[in-house]
């Protein structure tokens, strides 16, 4: 298996939703293979945007994704969806699918009819399910769980779509609404599933997450790319402090730790009531 190479490059991207009004503007990127990449910015600054042109939901005004070396948004759907995974922010499902099912769902992709690939998906299925921490939660109705119990189940559905031809997982704050533990619990397995060989793109809002368990980490502001590269590269207050208007104090217990990042907003909130 090959790792750190570009498994999908992002070149020259233009997108935006009317006419002359550009979201994404030139940004260009490469995400690894075998890497966990976080992309990390503030409100509207084009993350998922970006992420819509990289599942092929959205075709750029110019530039391209590629896959592999293949264009993202001219592949057949299918096709699509058996390498790419994702896992959305909130559920789309609003029928009273078992949790079961809805991880089964993730499977529709890679099936071939055979007895042999039933089987595998059943297998991914249930390792997903394990892997997620829902075996209690297997027979529940999808739409009665909790937010985070939902938030769960999707990562659980993208596991099992990425089993067998995934290449690429994307992930839009998917554990907003979790619980600390299951939250450290999923961070843990985007780490193993980037070191199996997809390649793992997360956004996220806490930046403490990132620079704990980030080996990329893409900085996005005004719809560009305002730094990339190796997490102890990115993750530096001389480069989030005027992104995220804020100011940054990093704390290591220990030399050669990751640090924790402790806010000091610049305005306090007491002084404008």
């Amino acid at each position: 298996m090959t790792l750190d190479n570009d498994v999908m490059t992002l070149d020259a991207l233009e997108f935006g939703y009317e006419p002359g009004r550009a979201i994404v503007r030139g940004l260009s990127g490469r995400l690894k293979a075998g890497r966990l990449t976080t992309l990390i910015g503030p409100n509207a600054a084009g993350k998922s945007t970006l992420m819509r042109m990289m599942l092929g939901q959205a075709r750029p005004w110019s530039g391209a994704v590629r896959l592999d070396g293949e264009d993202v948004a001219s592949m057949e759907a299918r096709r699509r969806a058996s390498l790419i995974s994702y896992v959305p922010q909130r559920a789309g499902v609003g029928f009273a699918f078992s949790v079961e099912e809805v991880i089964e769902m993730g499977r529709f992709s890679q099936r071939t009819g055979h007895a042999a690939a039933s089987g595998a998906s059943s297998g991914a299925v249930q390792r997903a399910i394990e892997a997620c921490d829902l075996s209690d939660l297997r027979d529940r109705v999808f739409t009665q769980l909790s937010f985070g119990q939902q938030q769960r189940v999707l990562l659980a559905r993208a596991m099992a779509q990425a089993e067998g031809r995934g290449r690429v997982m994307l992930l839009d704050e998917p554990g907003s609404a979790m619980d600390l533990w299951h939250v450290h619990h999923m961070m843990g397995w985007l780490v193993r599933l980037a070191r199996s060989g997809l390649g793992v793109l997360v956004v996220l809002h806490d930046l403490n997450l990132a620079a704990r368990y980030a080996d990329e980490v893409w900085l996005m502001d005004g719809g560009r790319l305002a730094a990339e590269g190796a997490w102890e590269k990115v993750m530096t207050p001389e480069l989030l402090e005027p992104v995220y208007r804020v100011d940054l104090r990093p704390v290591q217990r220990a030399a050669g730790e990751r640090p924790v990042f402790v806010v000091e907003p610049r305005e306090p909130v007491g002084d404008r009531l």
